[in-house]
């Protein structure tokens, strides 16, 4: 962290502090308590510079402010342990402050920094206190929930031995991935009941999802091969919001650009809300006029994430991306503008995890969807027309040949399951694991191989692979052996 950087957190830190204790003992409009709000917005202005919105988190005796931690210094020693004293008592592991919160009234202010005093006195403190901000309508702030928290399974929890790292990544993954189900469902509910519906949640999942990212991107795409016929547009939203977090990452995006990303890619078919349910369910190929409707769902969008109960300076960095993804790099998709202005980075990622995940997912008006090393080709011929060709390759190179989840048969007539992408030249040999017929018409793992091992005779490779299968052929999910 650069010192100037370092200087600003700390500003941040006291102003923080200096508000709630003040808003403690004066009413709104002390002069004292109105001097302190501004400087308050004042430095939440610099940080919100650089980010659209400010993370200040405490962790086993630490403090982390946009996701940087605060260097011990003697100066600040006295006033480090009193903010971690201040939100150990109320079992609060952080906030996040929103664009919006520069907007906020000063009595706004003022009655935020109260509850956080007040919620020391209630049983559950940390749940009292989101209930409040909720009823209060400050949306322009949130708790931030103990990121290890809900990761540290122990015996206890599972009736298990206790988990190794691996398996607590895979089991968060799998937590996070059906959050965010939950998360996309309650947005989508409340908009088709007319009902006021915010991105807390879906914020706080996709936070984790970039840790998950940042940890082990194997596991995360592991999780992004479910595929779920009865709820498709959900699970794909969640799908292409991992894939765009993957590759974001891959070509080094900010963390807070990816928190961005995914929520672009979380919400890139909401529009899709207010097309006819009849249209969208139709077994078969859609004629020119269904189509033509359907179409729309990218300007329905935008106007639906519009409506979210959000911080301007959000919604402001997300509309974008969601229109866009049916445009192509060429502008030959849809809609059609009079600007011929390229297609943003963000609106580039989501064309291609888009149709990535669309054309791999088994769907009610075609017969069979394609595998993914299939997709992958198909989507290279196109490249330079409907994708970027630098991130589409980039995206080919992420993946492997044959994507983590890849169903193939063997010479040795076996099916296999990749689990991890090739590592050779041409990386044609993952690594897979062996699937067994359990007797009940479905399969097992029977052991893991990698189809780079050789007879050590011979020379000859043990296993070969004849063809890629589509997993939904043989009612395989694939998640469910790689988590």
């Amino acid at each position: 962290m650069n010192p100037e950087a370092g200087k600003l957190h700390e500003d941040f830190l006291k102003t923080f502090y200096r508000l709630v204790y003040l808003s403690k003992i004066h009413q709104v409009n002390n002069p004292f308590l109105m001097e302190c709000i501004g400087e308050f917005k004042k430095v939440a202005g610099r940080l919100l510079e650089e980010d659209d919105h400010i993370t200040f988190q405490v962790s086993r005796g630490n403090i982390f402010i946009q996701y940087e931690k605060l260097l011990h210094r003697r100066e600040i020693g006295k006033l480090v342990n009193n903010i971690l004293q201040y939100f150990e008592n109320r079992d609060i592991h952080g906030l996040c402050f929103y664009a919006a919160v520069q907007e906020a009234s000063d009595k706004e202010i003022v009655d935020f920094g109260r509850i956080l005093n007040e919620s020391e006195q209630h049983k559950d403190p940390q749940n009292w206190f989101v209930e409040q901000m909720e009823d209060q309508g400050f949306f322009w702030v949130e708790n931030v929930h103990e990121q290890d928290k809900d990761t540290q399974l122990t015996e206890q929890d599972t009736g298990t031995e206790p988990l190794d790292q691996e398996q607590l990544r895979k089991a968060k993954a799998k937590e996070s991935y059906f959050c965010a189900l939950n998360s996309i469902k309650e947005v989508a509910e409340k908009i088709s009941s007319q009902k006021k519906a915010g991105v807390r949640k879906a914020l706080r999942v996709i936070q984790n999802m970039v840790d998950l990212v940042m940890e082990d991107e194997s596991i995360v795409l592991g999780i992004s091969t479910i595929r779920d016929y009865d709820d498709y547009t959900f699970t794909h939203s969640i799908n292409v919001a991992i894939l765009s977090m993957c590759l974001g990452r891959r070509i080094g995006i900010s963390k807070t650009s990816l928190h961005r990303l995914g929520i672009c890619g979380l919400f890139h078919d909401l529009g899709k809300l207010d097309i006819p349910v009849e249209i969208i369910r139709l077994p078969r190929k859609l004629s020119k006029s269904e189509f033509d409707v359907v179409k729309k769902h990218t300007i329905y969008s935008v106007a639906q994430i519009i409506k979210l109960q959000a911080a301007r300076g959000l919604k402001s960095k997300i509309l974008l991306p969601p229109f866009e993804h049916h445009m192509k790099y060429d502008l030959s998709g849809y809609p059609q503008t009079p600007q011929k202005k390229s297609v943003s980075l963000f609106g580039r990622i989501l064309t291609i995890t888009d149709v990535f995940d669309a054309i791999t997912s088994p769907r009610n008006y075609r017969s069979a969807a394609l595998t993914q090393d299939q997709a992958l080709g198909y989507m290279l011929e196109h490249s330079g027309t409907d994708f970027d060709p630098i991130l589409l390759k980039a995206f080919i190179n992420m993946l492997g040949v044959y994507p983590i989840g890849s169903l193939l048969e063997l010479d040795t007539g076996e099916l296999a399951l990749v689990i991890e992408a090739g590592k050779g030249v041409d990386g044609t040999r993952p690594k897979v694991v062996i699937l067994a017929a359990d007797g009940q018409g479905g399969y097992t793992k029977d052991g893991m191989v990698d189809l780079d091992e050789r007879e050590s005779k011979s020379g000859l490779f043990r296993r070969n692979i004849v063809k890629s299968l589509h997993p939904a052929t043989h009612g395989i999910q694939p998640a469910e052996f790689l988590i």
